[in-house]
């Protein structure tokens, strides 16, 4: 169960209960995830002309102190080993390759956008709890609203 909060303009939760460790009690408002959501309200497609109308919500997630600092902390972490082996890599390419070592920024990009998110997730699940995604999905609220047509993604044109 929720309450919408229309000031931020976002679903809060009335339950406490965390739901990455299901262990402890959410105790504060802003340590709870809020998941976005979206369901298409209009879409426009005319042979040169595509557009796309949706709204976006804010669904909160119980969680707990103990796990939005996990979840942070794995972050940063994430960011900082990404961003390590990118540089690495296209550092060793130059090494390796002269000029031609340039061609590796296109995989130092790939590196950090996927990177992170792997990254992330393996050492949150090291930790015992869920990621992100993962506890969001189990979420009844999310269920309930995606069965209803909302989307985890935006709708593209």
């Amino acid at each position: 169960m929720h309450v919408i909060n229309q000031e931020k303009q976002r679903l809060e939760p009335v339950e406490k209960k965390c739901q990455y460790c299901e262990e402890d009690e959410s105790t504060d408002m802003e340590d709870n995830y809020f998941l976005p959501l979206f369901s298409e309200q209009d879409r426009t497609n005319i042979v040169v002309y595509r557009s796309v109308k949706y709204s976006k919500i804010l669904v909160g997630i119980p969680r707990c102190r103990r796990c939005r600092n996990i979840h942070v902390r794995a972050q940063g972490i994430a960011v900082m080993w990404t961003w390590g082996i990118a540089a690495a890599v296209v550092i060793l390419s130059f090494v390796a390759f002269g000029i031609f070592g340039m061609f590796s920024i296109l995989a130092a990009v790939f590196i950090t956008v996927l990177g992170k998110q792997l990254i992330q997730n393996i050492i949150t699940r090291k930790k015992g709890i869920y990621t992100l995604m993962d506890g969001a999905k189990q979420n009844e609220a999310v269920q309930e609203l995606v069965l209803a047509g909302w989307s985890l993604t935006p709708p593209s044109a």
